[in-house]
């Protein structure tokens, strides 16, 4: 049996028993599915970012009608949440186009209350992007923070890990720095000064990210809109999560951080440019900085990739094999 089999399989009987029982509701037993499949269907939601009906139909091996009351009674039960649409019918009848399983669209609405979707709403994979923004060229201000071994915990403290959410971990950067013990703002920390409320450069010491492996660091940095660092050096980890984020952290040497760190200590009135095509750094006063960054790693910040967008670069590859694949093994 294949692992992935195996573990859906489980994951069903785990969440068997705490699903409704077969005798509710009389829709449920009209479309012909049992509390094993149901669980199957529940495991397959929990476990991805989106789901239709086509996909549960196709990996459950039922009816495309028996997968819509599937997720119908998931919205009930607060298993999953609408995307697609605001309500169940919408959410139900809005079904992610699935070319790539071998499955036509389902011609009649599954209610004749349904809403209109609207084209822009329903992408398929090789439509979808990437939500990470393009870096090129930026002109800010500059924050100073002359401290060394600045860790991940110091950028990001531990209680504030319990979200995979990107956002809104702004407020709570360098928290421990920035709070007081009743939450009030500490005047004298950098980041709650006037002049760098708005800054989107840090200008920092050595070894800069150590600590934990945590992607919260860098998910914190972007969120408070900062979107480039400088530093002599940086955690290996952290470094490379910056770049799968849209932060460009920049390295140079000693001396050349400690002209960047003095022109950042002007305050609001000092801009510091970066060009990343030229790969140059400009400050305030004219001084010009060459820097190196591998060039990968620039093409992805350039062109807004992370991980995800470099896959989508691939989608229609990826929606020809699919295509092929469900035709000539439907079992898999």
């Amino acid at each position: 049996m294949k692992r992935r089999n195996f573990l859906t399989m489980m994951g069903a009987a785990t969440l068997a028993p705490v699903l409704r029982p077969v005798g509710a509701p009389a829709a449920v037993v009209a479309q012909g599915y049992n509390r094993y499949q149901y669980g199957l269907a529940v495991f397959h939601a929990r476990t991805r970012a989106n789901i239709s009906a086509a996909g549960i139909a196709h990996r459950l091996k039922v009816s495309v009608p028996q997968a819509e009351a599937m997720i119908g009674e998931m919205i009930d039960s607060h298993f999953v949440t609408p995307v697609a649409g605001s309500t169940k019918v919408q959410a139900i009848s809005q079904i992610t186009k699935p070319d790539m399983l071998g499955f036509e669209r389902a011609a009649k609405q599954t209610s004749a209350s349904a809403a209109p979707t609207s084209p822009h709403s329903i992408q398929t994979p090789s439509e979808r992007t990437t939500a990470m923004k393009k870096f090129t060229t930026l002109s800010g201000i500059a924050a100073p923070m002359p401290l060394i071994n600045i860790d991940t915990d110091m950028i990001i403290p531990k209680q504030f890990l319990k979200t995979i959410k990107r956002s809104g971990l702004g407020v709570n950067l360098f928290d421990e720095m920035r709070y007081d013990d009743d939450r009030n703002e500490i005047p004298d920390f950098v980041l709650n000064k006037p002049q760098y409320r708005d800054a989107q450069i840090l200008v920092a010491g050595d070894n800069f990210g150590c600590g934990s492996s945590r992607e919260h660091a860098p998910w914190a940095i972007a969120d408070f809109g900062i979107t480039c660092v400088i530093a002599p050096s940086y955690a290996d980890i952290f470094y490379n999560n910056c770049f799968k984020n849209g932060i460009l952290p920049i390295v140079l040497p000693q001396s050349q951080v400690d002209v960047l760190m003095k022109d950042a200590e002007k305050g609001a009135n000092a801009r510091i440019e970066i060009d990343l095509e030229n790969q140059s750094i400009t400050s305030s006063d004219g001084d010009v900085f060459s820097f190196e960054v591998d060039p990968f790693k620039k093409h992805c910040l350039m062109n807004g990739l992370d991980d995800i967008g470099l896959t989508m670069e691939k989608a229609a590859a990826i929606d020809s094999f699919e295509s092929a694949a469900a035709q000539s093994r439907p079992w898999v």
